[in-house]
């Protein structure tokens, strides 16, 4: 009789503990996605946290902390404007060289105001920007304050300042009433975050803290802001990288608004160079064009000061090697004839994760290891929203077997004089896709592609 009390005993345990579990799996499966997905962090234990107080949040950032969060743009890393410790932590945790230059965020034009250094001109043209594209995806960048810590600048003298749109975004400035410098919360170089467990998946050995986004407007531009730099002797407004405001747009509006100041394209273009131009300032779309390969990141070039965040020609890049798919036939041919002349085989699709940009490549679908399509109706603004979640997720292929990525040349071939030419996002989107392929290009081949170095 004693063993079978103890035999029923042990049956409403084990009965109690498998409801208990039954429930907690009921309540608690996001928190359990989330908890698994972060074990996919290597190299350590994970110091990061997951919050979602913004008053936590707030508090964090004045005391020196950092805190990753969510604008329309992309995620990004936080830290007190003014407090250089802190700013110093966002260069360790990122892997950052001190030559790359933070924008800092503001809640209001009158807290940018302060963070600056311009004359009466210069200042009416920053307040018709802000008035007209703030809150939202542009970065300003003009002479700062003095007491801005030269950190935040590269050592130029210049700060880049935006008022970002998404609500938590905003609600976090607010909080924390202070200026806060920063860049996107990844490790330098990679692909940028547009989800908190991207920002865990990159930077989770690190104590920060990491606000958990609303579904609502979470990075629903996708690519980062506009920079455009306010020169008051030249009288000028330099486009330096193309982002969430089209070119078009800034030009259109300048052409009303922008008093003696002349808009000039810095951001590189196919034309062959780099040097600056002047841009036609027009209410017509500017002519569409991929961006010229900078010289390759290299320490030297890493100790350069950059104008603006974004300039290296690697950026935005998965840890797969990757490739721009150009879809010319007769450079292939002559590819093919050579390489195989040579006695090399061309690089198999079945090892290769594609992304397309209006079916393009949809051929590819049932050879490649992966494919999905960036857009199937080659709308780039929506292909911007969902690039750099569809890079990460090409990444991952790599734990299945992937050797590369191939991306879309989204200005080249066909797309150049079809009716997606005309798309004024285009150019930001292909700029990301250029730069996540360090220049590189792919030509397709009867059984395979074969690989070029940036051109």
């Amino acid at each position: 009789r004693g063993r079978r009390v103890a035999s029923m005993c042990g049956l409403a345990t084990r009965l109690a503990s498998l409801t208990l579990c039954l429930n907690a799996q009921h309540g608690t499966a996001k928190r359990l996605a989330s908890t698994l997905g972060s074990m996919s962090i290597t190299g350590g234990a994970r110091k990061a946290q997951f919050t979602r107080s913004l008053e936590v949040a707030a508090r964090s950032l004045r005391d020196g902390g950092l805190v990753a969060f969510p604008t329309e743009t992309v995620y990004g890393l936080g830290a007190h404007a003014f407090d250089e410790k802190a700013l110093l932590r966002i260069f360790e945790v990122k892997g950052r060289p001190k030559s790359d230059p933070l924008i800092v965020h503001v809640h209001s034009l009158a807290m940018a105001e302060k963070l600056v250094c311009v004359n009466d001109e210069g200042m009416q043209l920053l307040r018709s920007l802000g008035a007209m594209f703030w809150p939202g995806p542009l970065t300003i960048v003009a002479p700062a304050v003095a007491a801005l810590p030269s950190v935040v600048t590269a050592g130029s003298g210049a700060v880049g300042v935006r008022w970002p749109a998404h609500e938590q975004a905003q609600a976090l400035l607010k909080a924390a009433d202070i200026p806060v410098a920063a860049p996107s919360a990844n490790r330098f170089g990679h692909v940028s975050p547009t989800r908190a467990q991207h920002v865990m998946s990159d930077l989770g050995l690190h104590d920060i803290l990491i606000l958990e986004a609303s579904e609502a407007g979470c990075c629903d531009v996708g690519i980062e802001s506009t920079v455009v730099k306010l020169d008051e002797q030249s009288q000028q407004l330099v486009l330096l990288r193309r982002g969430g405001i089209p070119e078009s747009v800034l030009a259109s509006w300048m052409q009303d608004h922008g008093g003696p100041f002349e808009l000039v394209i810095k951001a590189p273009s196919s034309s062959g160079s780099s040097a600056s131009k002047a841009a036609a300032v027009t209410t017509a779309a500017p002519a569409v064009s991929a961006p010229t390969a900078s010289p390759s990141p290299s320490a030297h070039e890493e100790e350069i000061a950059q104008e603006a965040p974004g300039m290296l020609l690697t950026h935005y890049a998965p840890d797969v090697p990757s490739y721009l798919l150009r879809f010319a036939a007769a450079p292939a041919v002559v590819c093919e004839a050579a390489v195989a002349g040579a006695g090399e085989a061309p690089c198999e699709l079945k090892h290769a994760a594609v992304l397309d940009f209006g079916g393009r490549a949809k051929e590819l679908a049932a050879v490649a290891m992966a494919y999905r399509d960036l857009s199937d109706v080659a709308d780039a603004a929506a292909a911007a929203t969902r690039v750099f979640e569809f890079l990460r997720w090409a990444e991952e292929k790599q734990a299945l077997g992937a050797r590369y990525v191939l991306l879309p040349d989204v200005l080249g071939g066909d797309a150049a004089s079809s009716s997606r030419c005309n798309d004024e996002h285009l150019p930001a989107l292909a700029d990301r896709l250029y730069r996540a392929a360090s220049g590189r290009s792919a030509r397709l081949v009867e059984n395979g592609f074969f690989v070029a170095d940036a051109e």
